[in-house]
């Protein structure tokens, strides 16, 4: 074999191996995504961290390799953009910038908020609540909407960013009017007022326990 041809040979085997790690890696992410990993307790600083260091490192892989080929730089470069849009929608940082989070899922956040209007969800009382649509689903660390109180016959309605051992939650509140300062809800366990959580906007809050 010449030298040429044991290079090429190499870049082959190279490139033939680096698709094997770039099929590991988005396969890690798909994992991360259908497992939906929960924010429990302390886990709470490790599974977002975790979940964005597998999204980054399925992206870095695959544009680093796209990018080997100068004629396909652009494409890289044009894929990366859309993998990170990707990555930004699907990666929930709500616990860390509830603010930033909800302004750039509103879409997401309006379909729940039309959904307890319109009665399709909101109506289970199991303590957790009911899932959400799976499209749905990422704004909750369970996948779950849980109503957690009322006011005057309106649910209110909870998606939890963290969940605590053995009690307590925090995360995103919704309803559909304005809760008067004594309104108290159930975080799983910690009672909390509605008004003095984190005013969104549109009749969502983010509310802690001790609120």
């Amino acid at each position: 074999m010449s030298d040429a041809e044991t290079v090429t040979a190499t870049m082959l085997s190279v490139r033939r191996y680096g698709w094997v790690a770039v099929l590991a890696a988005w396969l890690g992410v798909t994992w991360i995504e259908l497992a939906n990993l929960q924010n429990a307790s302390l886990l709470l600083f490790v599974v977002p961290p975790f979940e964005l260091a597998v999204w980054l490192s399925a992206i870095a892989l695959t544009v680093r390799l796209a990018y080997r080929a100068p004629a396909r730089r652009s494409t890289a470069l044009t894929t990366a953009a859309l993998l990170l849009v990707t990555c930004a929608w699907f990666t929930n940082w709500g616990l860390f910038h509830p603010a930033s989070y909800w302004a750039t899922h509103r879409w997401a956040f309006n379909a729940v908020a039309d959904g307890v209007r319109e009665g399709r969800i909101g109506t289970s009382r199991d303590y957790y609540g009911e899932f959400l649509p799976l499209h749905l689903r990422d704004l909750s660390t369970n996948g779950r909407a849980a109503v957690v109180g009322s006011q005057d016959g309106k649910p209110v309605l909870f998606l939890p960013q963290w969940v605590g051992i053995p009690d307590d939650a925090g995360g995103y509140v919704y309803l559909d009017a304005t809760p008067r300062p004594d309104l108290l809800i159930d975080l799983f366990g910690e009672p909390a007022r509605v008004a003095g959580g984190q005013h969104l906007g549109d009749g969502w809050w983010y509310v802690l326990p001790g609120d």
